[in-house]
């Protein structure tokens, strides 16, 4: 296996984290984020949270200086975030995840300023990612859609290599072009996998065009740009947050299209909210609606995925045994139900739940029916009473065994290549 993220770029742009790190302007950002956080928070803050807070601040904060490291837009580099904590080329690499991070991505961030030109080049790994978005984003945040372009719409070569260009002209017939404006700050690729154990992210390389406006970004400018985004951007987050703890327990629900208002505008969304007890668990039915990739993520209350390089805490639908009808039917415990699809919570409560359908345009005009799911919360002495009567059981033999496996899968994003 060649690991595309394996590159001079992403190990230098870990360097840069880890020295960041021992900078006294990011020891005292981190301080106030943990003071904005709390404040925030207020009297709402859960107890099974708390001892995590410390954890999710470090990772949010890291979070940040990846996108710092990331943001040179005369020198662009392609730079993995939203990492769990990890060792490879000798070091010790900080965790990243926040924001409901979803562990089936392969984030990567190059830094774009509008009046500048580009030229992506990509090639396909082996079996390509069941969904990959190239989307221009305004703000650190990511949350600011300029432009997205879908892996399944892009303008290929016969050996399925393409070109994307991005500068602050129109396409004008362009194929696989993306149009800047004054306030892009990355390139936010996201590729999403069903089969972990066989996907491969697209090996990307991005030049700028022309001479460049600078000198390389400086450890001195990345620290003042993390250190300023990171505190910045709590209210965006914070407000990402609520949008789950706000929810009434055990409710869910499709959000309404989210096209133009920033994110990830070409997926469906579900969002569920669930505090459940130890003698329970929530059924969460739901429909495939013909999806390229369709998964659950679970997080905590804190907003960050679930160790899920060990732990079934999400599912994508190749990851999931179906019932006959084609329905996924998966369940939300905090000790092992049995069943084949557990969402394994690591005895969090409350939880929240992410649903994410995309590459719908693979469906469109083929009958399908839409992304749907409905839930319920239930006893576990009763889910074989409720549950279709194909459903899939696990003996404890066979939950080691999808452990193992889906460890083995995970560990390829740390794959080293062989050295030249």
């Amino acid at each position: 296996m060649i690991n595309p993220i394996d590159n001079a770029g992403q190990v230098a742009a870990e360097n840069d984290v880890i020295a960041l790190w021992q900078d006294s302007r990011i020891i005292a950002a981190r301080e106030h984020v943990e003071r904005l956080w709390r404040n925030a928070w207020a009297d709402a803050i859960v107890p099974d949270a708390v001892p995590e807070i410390g954890t999710m601040v470090d990772e949010y904060v890291t979070n940040w200086l990846f996108k710092a490291a990331a943001s040179d837009s005369q020198h662009p580099r392609f730079v993995r975030n939203f990492m769990p904590a990890h060792h490879w080329h000798g070091h010790d690499v900080p965790g990243a995840r926040t924001g409901g991070d979803n562990p089936d991505n392969t984030y990567r961030l190059a830094g774009i300023s509008h009046g500048t030109r580009y030229r992506v080049i990509g090639r396909p790994i082996g079996r390509e990612p069941a969904n990959t978005s190239f989307t221009l984003v305004g703000d650190y945040g990511t949350s600011v859609t300029i432009q997205t372009i879908e892996s399944s719409n892009l303008q290929r070569a016969d050996d399925g290599s393409f070109v994307i260009t991005i500068d602050n002209q129109p396409a004008n017939g362009r194929p696989n072009h993306i149009t800047t404006a004054p306030h892009a700050k990355f390139l936010y690729v996201r590729d999403s996998m069903e089969d972990w154990a066989n996907e491969t992210p697209y090996e990307l390389d991005i030049e700028r065009l022309g001479s460049a406006l600078s000198g390389p970004l400086s450890r001195d400018e990345m620290a003042e740009r993390a250190a300023f985004r990171a505190r910045d951007d709590v209210p965006l987050y914070f407000w990402f947050q609520s949008t789950f703890i706000n929810m009434t327990p055990n409710t869910w629900r499709i959000l309404p299209a989210n096209r133009g208002t920033g994110g990830l505008v070409t997926q469906v969304v579900g969002r569920g909210w669930f505090d459940i007890a130890e003698d329970e668990a929530a059924i969460i039915d739901f429909e495939p609606g013909g999806a390229a990739y369709a998964a659950i993520q679970m997080g905590t209350w804190l907003f960050q995925s679930i160790e899920a390089d060990r732990l079934t805490s999400s599912l994508t639908q190749s990851q999931c045994v179906p019932n006959d009808d084609g329905r996924i039917r998966a369940v939300i415990a905090r000790q092992d139900p049995e069943v084949a699809n557990w969402l394994d919570v690591d005895g969090h409560s409350p939880v929240m739940a992410m649903l994410r359908w995309q590459g719908m345009s693979a469906a469109a005009g083929l009958g399908r029916p839409e992304p749907a799911f409905s839930a319920s919360v239930v006893k576990l002495d009763d889910l074989r009473r409720v549950l279709p009567a194909d459903t899939c059981w696990f003996t404890p033999a066979e939950r080691a065994r999808q452990r193992s496996e889906r460890e083995a899968a995970f560990a390829r994003r740390y794959a080293l290549n062989a050295a030249s």
